[in-house]
């Protein structure tokens, strides 16, 4: 970036102290005070001309350093300027504050006194309003807790009715309260007269209940008594007739088994009659296999077929004694 001094003309402060405001001969000597600062920043840039700003080399450092220490001075020895000058307006700012605050007081009390006395009848009638007020607020308390407006300018006329006007709602509304509070106790009491009647009666109506309660449950008993004594015997009366039933029954049953066996008896005496020729016919028939005379075997391979033949004998005998006995 190309470096570049900007030069400040004196027509710049020109410009500065015309818009301050303050007066010519005030800026005047601010302006003359700073004007040398100016010039010798105005003769040090003119030497900055000397300085190759594109490609600087060591002398022209050198006479860059020797002008920069010289602006540092100007800079510095405005500052020094500034703050001692800054600091005289400020003593004769606070002398001047001290003089306004000294002359505003002593103005201030002298005004309220002359205040008060342009003021007095006024602040008077105000006294006299607020204490009209306050006593007629002690005495407006007894009937009524609101404050009407401008109670404390009201005429004495305007008052007096005022306040007749409220005693006389207040008394009427404490005799209505009264009236009403006797109206609530004499209802109250006509109430707990009827609420006494009205439990005696239902003490009565709950006893004529219990006692109706008390029959019924007597009758009930009794009807289940009787009801139980009556169906005692009909169980009594219906056990003897299945009894009764019971034992005909069985006596015709023992009867009939008797015939059965009899017959039974009789069927098999007849069959074992006419059974008993071919019974003793069989069971002669089986000892006479057994009387049959048996080989003598003597050899091995003929003894076990001898043996199985008189095993085989030995059941046919059982089979036709069984059999023969069942005929």
């Amino acid at each position: 970036m190309k470096n570049e001094i900007v030069k400040i003309e004196t027509n710049q402060l020109d410009e500065v102290v015309k818009g301050s405001g303050l007066a010519v001969k005030e800026s005047d000597e601010i302006k003359s005070s700073y004007l040398p600062f100016l010039s010798q920043l105005a003769e040090i840039q003119g030497h900055s001309d000397k300085i190759n700003f594109e490609s600087p080399e060591k002398k022209d450092e050198l006479i860059a350093r020797e002008l920069r220490l010289s602006v540092v001075k100007i800079r510095t020895g405005a500052e020094k300027l500034k703050d001692e000058r800054k600091k005289m307006y400020l003593l004769r700012g606070n002398l001047e504050q001290a003089s306004y605050n000294l002359i505003a007081t002593s103005c201030k009390l002298t005004e309220e006194i002359f205040f008060n006395v342009e003021k007095q009848r006024e602040i008077n009638e105000r006294k006299r309003i607020e204490k009209l007020r306050l006593e007629r607020l002690a005495e407006l308390q007894k009937y009524s807790p609101i404050e009407p407006v401008g109670i404390g300018k009201m005429t004495d006329d305007v008052w007096e009715s005022y306040l007749l006007g409220q005693k006389t709602a207040y008394e009427t509304r404490i005799e209505t309260e009264r009236k009403a509070e006797e109206d609530r106790i004499a209802k109250e009491k006509a109430d707990a007269e009827e609420r006494e009647k009205q439990r005696l009666e239902n003490i009565r109506l709950k006893k004529e209940a219990e006692e109706r309660e008390r029959l019924a449950e007597i009758e009930r008993k009794k009807v289940e008594a009787e009801k139980k004594k009556l169906e005692e015997k009909v169980r009594r009366e219906r056990e003897e007739r299945e009894r009764l039933e019971a034992e005909i029954q069985a006596k015709k049953d023992a009867e009939q088994k008797a015939k059965k066996e009899e017959i039974r008896k009789q069927k098999e005496a007849e069959r074992k009659a006419r059974n008993a020729p071919d019974k003793e016919k069989l069971l002669a028939f089986g000892q006479s296999l057994n009387d049959i005379p048996r080989p003598e075997i003597k050899s091995i391979e003929a003894a076990p077929i001898m043996t199985n033949i008189n095993v085989m004998l030995a059941k046919l005998d059982k089979y036709i004694i069984e059999k023969a006995n069942e005929l």
